[in-house]
């Protein structure tokens, strides 16, 4: 595809933040017209709410158990069901939810406080009290699931009194409110019912959001149906009646329910972007996965030249970012060269990956590979579609006698983590997000699909314990350095940043986004932030 008037691929990387603000996230879903005599022809009832949202997603959940599901869009099988106890609006700021205020009552960051909002109830008709969220909280930390290195170092939970939590943390953790947001779902409280039945909230959700979960209405692995609360605290923030989440993998598929009304918003593909807007549909796009290859066998234990630096240096050297960018589609792809993107916190513009062919060969030679290697790069095609993102990278590879051998994972996101867990693999192509800390979190836990081969570079583990007590500028000094030091290890090889493609359906108004929070989701705790039905 071709890239937008007057903005080159290295200005659009350049102009990232400018580019993610202007480009609002909007993802939308349409109501399903229902009878003359409940709805208009806009698909609304007599009171505004729409009846039907349908929502596509690419594969099966993680798990419907918040403690055990992960980020980004897929949240959206959780969200619907479990409010957060602070929501992270739109825009990025922070804003009561469950809990309507919170603070720090020490000078060091270790001590947080929230209180809890009056007159809120779970699916099962229990009250929220601070037990109930200490319960859920405590459960949370036992599963060990995907986002627990966006908790903190919680030391202890306690109930104070009749509406306050506080939490004690073991060393200091500015990041407190934002690790109780719906992005990290720590704060998506679980019911005394479904804490005290683990094993139920695999089939069921016991939450206190917008919507119930119905599993007699629903597939697994098809179709997830999810009803309008009608105890939820906030009636006039329940936009629809009824959220459907289709599962459609294939991106031809997608666009073709998009095109004929199936569903109301899919998760796109840049390549059919032009065919989405022949067809009618709107396409918002924002960058947001940062993609990297990530050489997690830096100790050479089932691989020996991934333990050599030079060698990992030649890899990163040895990647043409633009040409990629420019075969791939463009369009809706900028180059990535470090950890994080420009705009986001961390970027550091005096460092970066450039593209050197000699000087990687002569990496390679150095270290007694001049005659390359073979090596095995796993791969999810549900998110790297048709695995050209992999093939790119293999094909870079060959320049510098790396026989790139892929292992590519077309079954679910579960089943792909568990691959990357096994150690059976010496590197794999995922992205990142968001922060240099929540993009390093997302590669320092040790037997995590990030980090199976339980790597740990002591220079970085300070700085990022450092960060963790620090906002502002402080943070972005250390998150400067920290971003310099990864580049010095080379464990994560940065490729590019690739732009959410949605298309979206007429008839859903008010879907926002931003580089700040760029996860498109369509329910909040109040109107405002919601998505709404058009006309």
């Amino acid at each position: 595809m071709t890239t937008p008037p007057n903005l080159s691929r290295r200005r659009a990387m350049r102009r990232f933040g400018a580019i993610a603000a202007a480009a609002a996230l909007i993802t939308s879903l349409a109501a399903c017209a229902p009878a003359a005599d409940e709805a208009d022809a806009g698909g609304t009832t007599a009171g505004g709410r729409g009846e039907e949202l349908v929502v596509q997603f690419r594969g099966a959940p993680i798990s419907l158990d918040p403690a055990l599901q992960g980020t980004a869009s897929g949240s959206i099988f959780t969200v619907l069901a479990y409010d957060s106890l602070v929501y992270q609006a739109p825009d990025g700021s922070l804003q009561p939810g469950l809990a309507t205020e919170w603070e720090f009552t020490d000078d060091e960051h270790t001590v947080f406080e929230f209180t809890l909002r009056e007159g809120v109830e779970f699916a099962s008709g229990e009250p929220l009290t601070p037990e109930a969220v200490v319960a859920s909280m405590e459960y949370f930390l036992t599963k060990s699931g995907p986002n627990m290195s966006a908790v903190g170092p919680v030391e202890t939970i306690e109930a104070v009194d009749d509406d306050t939590v506080r939490i004690v943390y073991g060393a200091p953790f500015a990041d407190a409110p934002m690790s109780l947001t719906q992005t990290y779902m720590f704060g998506n409280v679980i019911g005394p019912d479904g804490v005290a039945d683990p094993a139920s909230l695999l089939q069921t959700m016991d939450g206190a959001g917008q919507y119930v979960y119905s599993p007699e209405a629903s597939v697994p692995d098809s179709e997830y149906v999810y009803e309008r609360n009608p105890n939820y605290w906030n009636p006039d923030a329940q936009m629809w009646d009824r959220v459907k989440v289709e599962i459609i993998a294939d991106p031809n598929a997608v666009l073709n329910a998009a095109s004929t009304g199936q569903i109301d918003f899919g998760l796109g593909s840049s390549l059919l972007a032009a065919s989405a807007e022949a067809a009618g549909l709107e396409i918002v796009a924002a960058p947001f996965y940062n993609w990297g290859l990530r050489l997690h066998d830096v100790g050479g234990e089932i691989n020996p030249a991934l333990a050599d630096e030079r060698v990992r240096r030649a890899i990163g050297l040895a990647i043409d970012r633009e040409s990629i960018v420019n075969a791939l589609g463009g369009e809706y792809m900028a180059p990535s060269d470090q950890i994080v993107v420009e705009g986001e916190e961390g970027y550091n513009p005096d460092i970066g990956w450039e593209y050197d062919l000699d000087e990687a060969r002569e990496l390679m030679a150095d270290a007694g590979y001049q005659d390359g290697f073979t090596m095995t790069i796993l791969d999810s095609s549900l998110q790297d579609q048709q695995s050209q993102i992999a093939q790119a990278v293999a094909s870079a590879l060959e320049a510098i006698g790396i026989e790139v051998k892929l292992e590519v994972d077309s079954t679910s996101i579960p089943s792909f983590i568990e691959k990357a867990e096994s150690k059976k693999f010496e590197a794999s192509l995922w992205a990142t997000n968001g922060t240099l800390g929540n993009a390093y979190g997302d590669l320092r836990g040790v037997g995590s699909m990030g980090n199976p081969f339980g790597f740990v570079d002591e220079e970085m583990e300070a700085l990022y314990a450092e960060s963790l007590g620090l906002d502002g500028s402080e943070r972005q000094a250390i998150y400067e350095r920290m971003g310099e030091r990864w580049e010095e290890l080379a464990v994560t090889i940065p490729v590019l940043t690739q732009y959410f493609v949605n298309y979206v359906g007429p008839k859903v108004t008010n879907v926002q986004a931003s580089a700040q929070n760029p996860v498109m989701l369509p329910v909040g705790p109040q109107p405002e932030y919601n998505w709404q039905p058009a006309g």
